[in-house]
């Protein structure tokens, strides 16, 4: 029986068995396309998270436990230095006394002693420099320069019988006072503890070197000393080596800072040398401190005192990171912080500087007895008199590791090794050590997206710089300037391509004669075949190095273009009725076309004279601040606003009234008169934005400094300009198609019933094609978002947080360009570029979220209509 029809009549006709194989196959095809697609974003969020989610893992340590050592130090008795060389073989101590003894890590094995300095007791030593070296200083008055240093040496078993016994059966072993290793590789590498010890050098002390420390560079060692006698002491030793003969020289200038006693008489029991040498500190007991400055080495000045401490309790470790400029002290409340130098607005100092507390590690608990960095990162680790080892990273304050020693002993010092992958850590006679992944300490959510107190900087910030040219660079990996730049490129060329594009499609959808849409058309979609970075090559080479030479001139364009275009549609409204129907098509478009470079013309007469009178005869240095008042700038800024509000004010309250009073005028009159109110309001709106500039002006408020600031060659106005060309396209095709597929019948009713073209354009078409607008403005919107040549080209591709138009940013695309190539895989560094693109995925997602739920009530209201 043939199935029946919705009329109830049998069908004729069956479908044809390859129409139903056919649909069917279509249906198949387009579910799996669907399904795909759905299943590829899928995975690429899922590849994304699955990059991304060990950044906010924690470090992962093992303890290797605690063993005795073989001669150990008295318990409670705190060495003046130790270290621990990179492969976890070998460690050493220097007691109060001179005595160096080196352990075998893993067994507690005495290795070595001997009296490091020949008998004589240093009476203080200083805080470790690069490469393992100290400075010492004894009762004589002389220091001493000494390097305790590992030295790898790769041997053969098979020439050295008694190494062969000894390495039978184990993989590893003591020999000649070294440990030999066996490497995974399958070679033997002995690592052996090297002294060097210099000659006493003279500083000028005529007592006892009670405090000491210093820095080296470039075979230049800068001194401080404090001796008993009270005198404080810069000197500068100078050691070089004749390439010729190997003769090794030395220069001593010594040089005694004023000093002054402090009320109490009590004595200074640090001396620490910061930075290059310039900065130098002196502590008490107590926390007490004073800085100098010693830029002039001869004439170093005290320039602040302030307190370590903050309150009661006593100074009790202190340790430099790495590059000496962040100094991190515990005290005998438990509390471990850092501070460094700071350069603020009002620092009210001679060197324009002030050292402040900037890092709260840890808050109250047992005496810190120890702190030691690491000599590679950011890194530092404590020890307390409890037993307590902890280890946080600095700029992000994270606590990446915590863990109490059974029994609890006092800690006598706890290292970091040179690959920050162990810790080790000297506790009543026991030697405690742990294997240590720290993994991505620098990155937490506070550290990405919060402001972060920077080394140097004067408050906290947002800054992302991933690399530098020095090993002491600090990481920083704040990620909003990147995603503010990301939304200053959109708003931008959003700015200037979103009211192009959607008037150019309406007036070509509603206005421009049916001849001449579809060659338009098509050339408009022809600009969106340009490649991305041929626009990019063109806005850094050619247009950028142009707009700065004519700078006047394009900013000028920005009003004089639309006055000469408002001007051009009043005058063509004067034509009389006859002419102005049959002109409608051609003639119109191009007395459009004609106004154009006419207000180009204008803008190049307006701009060099707007310059001379407005900004002091130099845009350049007026937006730099060098020169000229502020009226410029805010008559600058307040003519667009002015003309937005009088335009709102006459839509919503003028033209009614206006309506109501031509009623019964005649065309030529109604002309007349809407031309004389366009040059009234023209003159109105500058006036108005006059008044406001000199207003703002008078209560001392300058533009400069916000949205108008320095001017950059590379800079948001191109790139605005630019990439707003490239999406123009996209939004204008779309928009067109989604006016032109408003019904005919709409239109045809409005005009039946008198509306204008232009009130049938504004009350019935547009507001039934607004999803589709809509959606073309979000689709525009994601191609700006995801831009990466052009805004990677004309930028500058510089991460800084400015609305000032006329400076360069740096995108979340721009950046996974640029920084991905070069990152190491599965570094902080790679994993945070990939947390990047989540950020961009994320933004693009809700963007697009929203965009449909907009786009939805846009339709429902185009249904109801």
């Amino acid at each position: 029986m043939s199935p029946q029809s919705f009329t109830g009549r049998g069908r004729r006709r069956q479908t044809r068995r390859g129409v139903r194989v056919a649909e069917r196959a279509a249906r198949l095809l387009i579910s799996i396309g669907g399904l795909g697609t759905i299943v590829a974003v899928t995975l690429i969020l899922a590849f994304l998270l699955w990059v991304v989610a060990p950044l906010f893992g924690g470090a992962e340590f093992e303890e290797r436990g605690a063993r005795p050592l073989a001669a150990a130090p008295a318990p409670g008795e705190r060495p003046l230095a130790a270290d621990v060389d990179e492969y976890q073989v070998l460690t050493w101590a220097l007691a109060a006394d001179g005595t160096l003894r080196a352990w075998r890590l893993d067994t507690g094995e005495r290795l070595r002693e001997e009296h490091a300095f020949g008998g004589a007791r240093p009476t203080a030593i200083s805080l470790p420099l690069e490469g393992g070296r100290y400075v010492a200083g004894f009762a004589d008055g002389t220091i001493r320069l000494a390097r305790f240093s590992f030295r790898p040496e790769f041997v053969d078993p098979s020439q050295d019988p008694e190494l062969a016994r000894a390495m039978t059966g184990s993989e590893r072993a003591t020999w000649k006072g070294g440990v030999v290793e066996h490497t995974p590789e399958g070679q033997y590498r002995a690592q052996f503890l090297d002294v060097e010890l210099g000659e006493p050098v003279d500083i000028g002390a005529r007592s006892a070197v009670v405090a000491v420390d210093a820095v080296q560079e470039r075979g230049v060692t800068r001194v401080l000393a404090y001796e008993s006698a009270g005198a404080l002491r810069l000197a500068r030793v100078e050691r070089r080596e004749n390439v010729f003969t190997g003769e090794l020289t030395e220069r001593v200038a010594s040089h005694e800072v004023r000093w002054e006693p402090r009320a109490d008489g009590l004595a200074p029991e640090r001396v620490l040398v910061a930075g290059a040498g310039d900065r130098l500190l002196v502590a008490w007991r107590d926390g007490q401190a004073r800085r100098y400055d010693a830029r002039d080495i001869e004439n170093a000045v005290v320039v602040e005192e302030f307190d370590l401490v903050e309150g009661e309790g006593t100074l009790d470790a202190v340790a430099f990171l790495i590059g000496r400029g962040t100094l991190v002290v515990g005290d005998s409340r438990g509390r471990v912080r850092a501070w460094f130098g700071t350069k603020p607005a009002q620092a009210g100092t001679a060197d324009g500087e002030r050292f402040v507390r900037t890092h709260e590690l840890v808050g109250e608990g047992a005496p810190v007895r120890w702190i030691a960095s690491s000599s590679r990162g950011r890194s530092v680790v404590s020890g307390t008199a409890q037993g307590d080892v902890t280890v946080h990273y600095v700029t992000s304050d994270k606590q990446l590791f915590t863990s109490r020693l059974e029994g609890a002993p006092s800690i006598d010092a706890v290292l970091i090794t040179p690959k920050d992958d162990g810790l080790v850590a000297f506790a009543d006679g026991k030697l405690a050590s742990w294997r240590v992944d720290l993994l991505h300490p620098e990155a937490t959510l506070t550290a990405l997206f919060r402001p972060v107190w920077y080394e140097g900087y004067p408050r906290a910030e947002h800054v992302w710089q991933s690399s530098s040219g020095t090993d002491d660079f600090e990481a920083k990996y704040g990620l909003w300037p990147l995603v503010f730049g990301t939304l200053k490129a959109t708003f931008y060329s959003m700015l200037f391509g979103v009211p192009l594009a959607l008037l150019a499609a309406i007036y070509t959808s509603e206005f421009l004669h049916p001849r001449l849409r579809t060659p338009l058309k098509s050339t408009v979609e022809i600009m969106a075949s340009l490649p991305s970075v041929v626009l990019g090559f063109l806005a850094a080479i050619v247009f950028a190095p142009y707009v700065q030479g004519v700078l006047p001139q394009v900013l000028a364009c920005f009003f004089c273009v639309p006055l000469a275009l408002l001007l051009g549609a009043r005058l063509w409204s004067l034509l009389p009725a006859r002419l102005y129907v049959q002109w409608s098509g051609t003639p119109r478009f191009a007395a459009i076309a004609l106004a154009l470079p006419l207000g180009v013309a204008l803008a190049w007469r307006v701009g060099p004279a707007a310059e001379r009178l407005l900004f002091g005869g130099d845009l350049p240095q007026w937006l730099h601040g060098s020169t000229g008042r502020a009226f410029g700038g805010w008559l600058m800024l307040l003519i667009p606003a002015a003309a937005l509000a009088a335009v709102f004010l006459a839509t919503r309250f003028v033209d009614p009234w206006w309506r109501s009073l031509q009623r019964g005028w005649s065309q030529p009159a109604a002309s007349r008169f809407e031309f004389l109110r366009f040059l009234i309001v023209t003159a109105g709106v500058l006036g108005i934005a006059a008044i406001a500039a000199l207003g703002l002006e008078s209560a001392g408020y300058d533009p400069r400094g916000g949205v108008l600031d320095t001017y950059v060659q590379r800079n948001a106005m191109i790139v605005g300009f630019v990439m707003g060309f490239a999406i123009v396209p996209i939004i204008y095709t779309l928009a067109e198609d989604a006016l032109t597929s408003v019904p005919g019948h709409l239109r045809l009713a409005s005009l039946g019933s008198g509306a204008t073209p232009w009130q049938t354009a504004v009350r019935i078409v547009i507001p039934t094609a607004m999803s589709g607008l809509f959606s073309a403005v979000m689709v525009g919107l994601g191609r700006a978002v995801g831009e990466t040549m052009i805004v990677l080209m004309a930028t500058g591709n510089t991460p800084v947080m400015s609305w000032n138009v006329f400076d360069g940013f740096r995108t979340l695309s721009a950046n996974i360009a640029v920084e991905l190539p070069e990152a190491v895989k599965n570094s902080t560094h790679y994993r945070t570029l990939f947390l990047a693109a989540l950020c961009l995925f994320a933004m693009t997602f809700a963007l697009n979220t929203v965009a449909e739920v907009v786009r939805q009530r846009f339709r429902k209201r185009a249904y109801q209509l």
